[in-house]
């Protein structure tokens, strides 16, 4: 598989994130941040995760809008963010939910 098809994948995957974010609390932006700083914390007390994402992410968390702008954005920062996501668990979520329909 090429980086160029990961990428891509990425992109599609976190698409229904970037929505709910858009969307506010009626669409579940509370639920996807309150998952995402929970994985961030995850990765800071494992060390999972370079400080350099930490701290990006910890940023674009401020402003749900300006996350959900990266996660489908196409530029080299956007895609290596999407590589390091804190929104894991609600892509996870999501693609559960696709497979029960």
């Amino acid at each position: 598989m090429h980086a160029s098809d990961a990428n891509e994948r990425r992109l599609v995957k976190h698409r229904p994130v970037a929505i709910a974010l858009r969307g506010g609390p009626a669409a579940g932006a509370n639920e996807v941040l309150a998952l995402a700083h929970a994985q961030i914390m995850l990765w800071e007390q494992q060390n999972l995760c370079s400080q350099d994402y930490l701290d990006a992410w910890k940023e674009l968390l401020q402003d749900p809008l300006q996350a959900a702008q990266i996660l489908e954005e196409r530029s080299s920062r956007a895609a290596a963010l999407r590589q390091n996501s804190p929104f894991v668990a609600s892509v996870r979520k999501s693609e559960a939910s696709k497979k029960a329909v």
